[in-house]
């Protein structure tokens, strides 16, 4: 699970545009999205008070601008807005002090995006599998917090922190706990730490991998209070870092193969870093000079489609799409549990239907025309020539989450699965933990006797760890058992609840694909290091961190 942190802003463009420049005129007032930000520090503070951290530091970050004149009129405004909330606590203004109940215990749409209060955050991640991440959390009454509101907020200071200003962050010299909201551009970003950073207000539109990821370092270990951090971004920069997220977790998974099975060192190892297939860089280009470009294959990969569109008129063009390839398929298919398999399936017939079907524009390495173009250069090595294909249906679904496909021939379970906790867009489905398929289903259309070829392989894989394997390895299936003939298309008809939509709305149809290993061509683009080139290693497990078993 991840926190539910984040808030998603869209009103910053009139206050600091992505591409402003120093002459640029300066901003007048600071959007509502920064406001609920600066109160949500209020609230954090004094909450941590109530929970025993009187003397704690407290840091909320603003990095919006790299220009200095305008970090420096940025904190003035910022001193207005917090001087204004500060006034009204003092004489226990009804409208200051309501505005902050509001925050604490009301949840809003349209905050530039959804905001989650603080009693919902803190009762979700109680009811999560992170319940126990802390045992500091609890939900508080707004009677309590407001208490401590006045003692928390008399200090709290603004402070620019740059190379020009005098403001600096000694949190040494505060032995009793510095409160302080920075505003900040490099120096904030590269090597300073925030004691205590709670709330961060994010906008600097980077493009670099290293720079992003020095910039985000937003959240450690926060003993006590990890149910009171926020960050406040945009869509575009949230959808970079969970970018940058995948890729440094491909890249810690590599080194696990690397030690567990390749028995490798560091020395041997050739580093590969997954590159973004739109604006982002890995690093600036003169830091890269003895790099090369890679391609890799989909060979030996599962892909999922795991975004997917929520708007009306694409959820009945996929499933219109979706019905008309079903209805292609043979009449003969043999059932595994509720699901329906079908074998031997021409290339050509998974190409019309990819073909029209409609994903999300920015999931390049997923998108299904990139797909085709994989399978076309496949076809000529004989390979990705006969597909099986899997109507998958969740076999204890309730009868009014079922859906019937080809006037009633097929009756098929839908499946729920859940929206991204991260996830405020109304455009867009986010399924929960990046995954559409269960662990399982993967090797639907094994054999026996290749089902039992993959449990060897996946127990000599295990070692000697404690325990089983609670299932196969998908690397091993891919790339070990399945023929490069005989990739396996899934495809699911999801519940529109889990994408909270309507129960009238039409099933959501997402598909999931497990291609066979090859050595031939490729698509996804990497940057190594070229003296290793000779020594890279394209395989590839992800994550299989599941949502759960159906």
């Amino acid at each position: 699970m991840v926190l539910p942190i984040v808030n998603r802003i869209d009103d910053y463009q009139s206050f600091v545009p992505n591409k402003h420049k120093m002459r640029d005129q300066l901003p007048s007032a600071v959007p509502e999205s920064l406001k609920l930000a600066i109160r949500c520090f209020i609230l954090t503070c004094a909450i941590r008070r109530l929970r025993g951290q009187v003397s704690d530091h407290n840091s909320m970050l603003i990095h919006v601008t790299r220009f200095v004149i305008w970090q420096n009129h940025i904190r003035d405004l910022v001193e207005k807005v917090f001087a204004h909330y500060k006034l009204g606590i003092d004489q226990n203004n009804a409208l200051v002090l309501e505005e902050l109940r509001q925050t604490f215990e009301e949840d809003v749409k349209g905050v530039g995006g959804n905001y989650k209060s603080y009693k919902t955050v803190s009762q979700e991640i109680l009811n999560s599998p992170l319940s126990d991440i802390d045992n500091f959390l609890q939900i508080h009454e707004w009677s309590d917090v407001l208490k401590h509101l006045y003692d928390a907020v008399v200090k709290i200071e603004v402070r620019s922190i740059n190379g020009g200003s005098a403001d600096t962050l000694n949190y040494v010299d505060h032995p009793g706990g510095l409160s302080t909201i920075a505003i900040g551009g490099d120096k904030l970003s590269r090597g300073l730490t925030l004691e205590g950073l709670s709330i961060s207000y994010y906008l600097r539109a980077s493009t670099m991998y290293d720079t992003l990821m020095q910039m985000g370092r937003w959240f450690g270990y926060r003993p006590g209070y990890v149910d009171l951090c926020r960050l406040f971004t945009s869509r575009e920069l949230n959808e970079w870092f969970c970018h940058i997220a995948h890729a440094s977790e491909e890249l810690r998974e590599e080194f696990d193969y690397m030690a567990d099975v390749a028995g490798s060192t560091p020395e041997q190892y050739a580093l590969k870093v997954r590159s973004h297939p739109g604006v982002l860089q890995i690093t600036a280009s003169n830091k890269m000079k003895a790099t090369v470009d890679v391609q890799v294959s989909w060979s030996g990969r599962l892909v999922e489609s795991y975004e997917l569109k929520r708007n009306e008129e694409t959820i009945d063009n996929n499933l219109a799409v979706t019905k008309e390839f079903v209805g292609s398929l043979p009449p003969s298919y043999e059932k595994k549990s509720d699901n329906l398999v079908w074998k031997g399936i021409p290339a050509s017939q998974v190409k019309g239907f990819l073909r029209n079907f409609q994903i999300l524009e920015n999931l390049k390495a997923y998108d299904p025309q990139n797909l085709i173009r994989f399978i076309d250069l496949q076809l000529p090595n004989d390979e990705l020539t006969d597909w099986t294909i899997a109507l998958m249906s969740k076999n204890n679904a309730q009868t009014d989450h079922h859906f019937e496909l080809q006037n009633g021939e097929y009756k098929v379970g839908c499946f729920i699965r859940s929206q991204d906790e991260n996830s405020s867009s109304e455009e867009i489905y986010y399924l929960k933990k990046s995954h559409i398929i269960s662990p399982r289903h993967e090797f639907i259309d094994l054999s026996p006797e290749h089902y039992e070829k993959a449990e060897r392989l996946t127990s000599e894989l295990w070692g000697g760890r404690e325990g089983t394997p609670s299932y196969l390895n998908g690397q091993v299936v891919r790339n070990q058992v399945r023929n490069p003939k005989n990739p396996l298309m899934l495809i699911y008809l999801l519940d529109p609840l889990g994408a909270k939509l309507p129960a009238t709305c039409n099933p959501i149809v997402g598909y999931a694909i497990s291609f066979p290993k090859s050595n031939f061509n490729s698509f996804v683009a990497y940057r190594i290091k070229e003296e290793l080139l000779d020594r890279f290693d394209f395989d590839y497990e992800p994550s299989e961190n599941y949502e759960d078993e159906d």
